[in-house]
């Protein structure tokens, strides 16, 4: 039996409101787990890495960065899609969707978003297109800087040349911890975004904007 449209829609507005809910949560509970990761990495440098930090970025913490970023993209992907299909059989019957995955919805429902209202208030991004695990709202990611190079004092390279074993040791602690902070600053805009600015491309933000995609082109579907 099909459902009245209104039905539909509002079935599918509360669908698109609890995996955005699940969303919000889940990704800052992540967050720890990879501070600790790139923390071992900040760890594991000598002080000529230190003295070329940016090299050691670049070559190190970045492509760590990005594949833990594609593994949880790929994850979270994989669970919506699970969660799309099982609410499309429900709310819309199995027909409408049998050769659709969450990410063909999303591909569809992309073009929708980025021209459509915010729906319920949700804050909307339109930097860019998603496109396979890669690309996500035009950053890439495994090519060019993943983050801004995170920058420690410059008299702390002067001073780990010059100092005798004791202050050097202190120094290098020093830095370390700099690096370490403005490491976790640099992932947590890149994992969570910035609220107050809608052109910072993260993760959570693409996942938002997927989600949005689909839920706007079911709607359209199910008219």
């Amino acid at each position: 039996m099909q459902l009245p449209v209104e039905v539909v829609r509002s079935e599918i507005l509360d669908w698109w409101e609890d995996e955005r809910a699940k969303i919000a949560l889940t990704i800052p509970d992540r967050l720890p787990a990879l501070f600790y990761q790139v923390d071992k990495l900040v760890d594991e440098m000598t002080v000529k890495d230190l003295l070329r930090r940016g090299k050691y970025q670049t070559e190190q913490i970045d492509p760590f960065v990005t594949n833990w970023i594609e593994r949880l993209y790929k994850e979270f992907t994989h669970e919506l899609d699970e969660s799309f299909r099982s609410s499309s059989r429900e709310v819309e019957g199995d027909e409408p969707y049998k050769s659709w995955s969450y990410s063909d919805m999303a591909t569809a429902g992309t073009a929708i978003a980025v021209s459509a209202a915010p729906v319920a208030g949700v804050p909307f991004f339109a930097a860019g297109l998603t496109t396979a695990g890669t690309v996500i709202l035009g950053a890439t990611f495994g090519g060019g800087v993943l983050m801004p190079l995170a920058v420690t004092a410059a008299a702390g390279s002067a001073i780990l040349l010059a100092a005798g074993p004791a202050v050097r040791a202190q120094a290098i602690s020093k830095l370390k911890l700099k690096f370490k902070n403005s490491l976790h600053e640099a992932l947590e805009l890149r994992v969570l975004g910035d609220a107050t600015d809608v052109t910072v491309v993260s993760l959570k933000q693409t996942l938002f904007v997927e989600l949005q995609g689909v839920a706007l082109k079911r709607m359209e579907m199910a008219e």
